[in-house]
């Protein structure tokens, strides 16, 4: 950083510091907004009981929940640390981009980061993983940046830096499985860098790998004493799957596009385009490390695999954001061309976020439509009101659905007093979420969707001494029908239903 951008720093600090303040204003009211999505409806319930790891992913963000659940309730309430967290890690992106290429690169990567709908939503508001990951990640690449300028011989700023990178990458760790891109790309970067392979000689590397290793060993506890199921079940996602499907490929990138948003999706590809024409620039170099590994690898993985998500390749998108500042910064864009792509990107994003929410509320667009299309937003829809079943009150002993999404659902409208059984060939998290024992005997209910109702009685036939007729439920939304159900008395549990396999 030269003399003119240390000067102007401090002015750069304060109007970081309204930015993210800003945000997490805007945060805070769609947090309470927006319902939960059938993601957060499913980790709430899991994570009522604290474990070393879950199926799904590591605990982190599962250990967040709970201990928020306990302050606020099982209400949108549980989502204000991510929203502080996405926060903190905010202002972590604009300190390394600010650290490798100046203070206004910096102003603009944070910026457009907070613009940016899935960083926004998802990851910054939303009771999801790649909150905690992110945060991480940005803690581990910011103290590694400032080593950048540690040939000063400062062996106690060295050390203090190493661990925190050891800290960041195990958090990131103790959040997602993906994760892993992040400490070999900083290898590879190790590698290529010739003033920068100094640090294979230095102890304080081999303790940060040793530290992060520590924070992950939970996870390895967890999954040792299982069978390994996180690991097979993650695994499995990248096996190849009835053969090439580039149309895959194709629906991945485009959903990548509609996360980042188009407008905000061009100049984040000229950034990743300058970096690797100046790829000879340690700084550059370091963060093309981090970038480019998982939006390649989750980009190309769907042409084989069964099924690939846009957002797994976001982390790697995080770290495009101060390759954006730092091209925005070296062709010169104007300050005035800045605040006008500014001020169009928050309208774009107000408006998307407002349609959303008028959208999950009323369900006013998905009435125009042709009967049989599928509204979205219905994935937030409040359950609560199937508490009111006749067959559901009073409690029942426990509940019993074929669907783990539809389960969170059923969990958080009945409460944390019914236990929650999913009947199914993949029934995620549920299965290390009960015993399930104590309860045979004893008569339940059956929740499910009405095209499921056949497959259900022929699956659960065997496990009770007789279920009854069915009874209709319907969920509204706005005075209007929004979801159907089906309620079954399942008298006489024969067995247990879940895995004998426990925490």
């Amino acid at each position: 950083m030269g003399p003119d951008e240390a000067a102007a720093l401090p002015v750069a600090n304060r109007r970081a510091v309204a930015i993210v303040l800003a945000f997490l204003a805007a945060r805070f009211a769609f947090a309470f907004a927006f319902g939960f999505g059938v993601d957060e409806a499913y980790t709430l319930p899991i994570s009522r009981d604290l474990s070393l790891s879950y199926f799904d992913h590591p605990p982190l963000h599962q250990w967040i929940t709970h201990f928020a659940a306990l302050v606020s309730g099982e209400a949108v309430g549980a989502r204000l640390p991510f929203v502080a967290l996405f926060a903190a890690t905010g202002w972590l992106l604009y300190r390394l981009a600010s650290e490798l290429f100046g203070p206004r690169a910096g102003l603009i990567a944070l910026f457009a980061l907070n613009v940016t709908p899935f960083f926004f939503a998802s990851a910054g508001t939303w009771i999801m993983p790649d909150g905690p990951l992110l945060f991480g990640l940005a803690l581990a690449a910011f103290a590694f940046a400032r080593l950048f300028h540690g040939r000063d011989g400062d062996e106690s700023r060295i050390w203090r830096l190493w661990v925190l990178v050891g800290i960041g990458f195990g958090l990131a760790g103790l959040s997602k499985y993906i994760a892993v891109l992040a400490p070999l790309g900083l290898l590879t970067f190790l590698v290529i860098s010739p003033s920068e392979r100094r640090w294979f000689r230095h102890p304080a590397s081999y303790v940060a790998a040793v530290l992060a290793g520590l924070i992950v060993l939970p996870v390895f506890v967890w999954n040792a004493r299982h069978g390994w199921v996180s690991f097979i079940f993650q695994g499995s996602r990248g096996v190849a799957h009835g053969g090439l499907k580039p149309l895959e490929v194709l629906r991945v990138a485009l959903g990548q596009i509609a996360f980042l948003s188009p407008w905000l999706f061009v100049p984040l590809v000229m950034g990743v385009v300058s970096g690797l024409r100046r790829w000879r620039d340690d700084r550059r170099l370091f963060l093309l490390c981090l970038t480019l590994p998982p939006i390649v690898l989750f980009t190309a993985a769907p042409l084989w695999i069964e099924k690939g998500q846009p957002h797994w390749a976001m982390a790697g998108w995080f770290f495009a954001f101060p390759l954006m500042g730092a091209w925005a910064q070296d062709i010169s864009v104007s300050a005035s061309n800045l605040r006008r792509y500014a001020t169009l990107s928050v309208v774009l994003l107000a408006t998307l976020t407002s349609g959303a929410v008028v959208e999950a509320r009323t369900g006013w667009v998905w009435r125009l439509l042709p009967a049989g299309t599928t509204d979205p937003t219905l994935e937030v829809l409040d359950w609560s009101g199937l508490a009111k079943a006749p067959l559901l009150e009073p409690s029942p002993p426990f509940v019993i659905s074929t669907r783990w999404r539809d389960a969170g659902k059923i969990a958080l409208a009945l409460g944390p007093s019914v236990p929650i059984f999913v009947v199914s060939d993949d029934p995620r998290g549920w299965t290390f979420a009960n015993g399930g024992a104590e309860l045979v005997g004893h008569d339940g209910v059956l929740i499910v969707r009405p095209r499921d109702l056949a497959a259900a009685r022929t699956a659960l036939a065997p496990l009770f001494a007789s279920l009854g007729e069915a009874e209709p439920f319907t969920l509204f939304r706005d005075g209007a029908p929004a979801t159907e159900l089906m309620l079954v008395p399942a008298k006489g549990s024969l067995q247990r239903m879940s895995s004998p396999a426990r925490r």
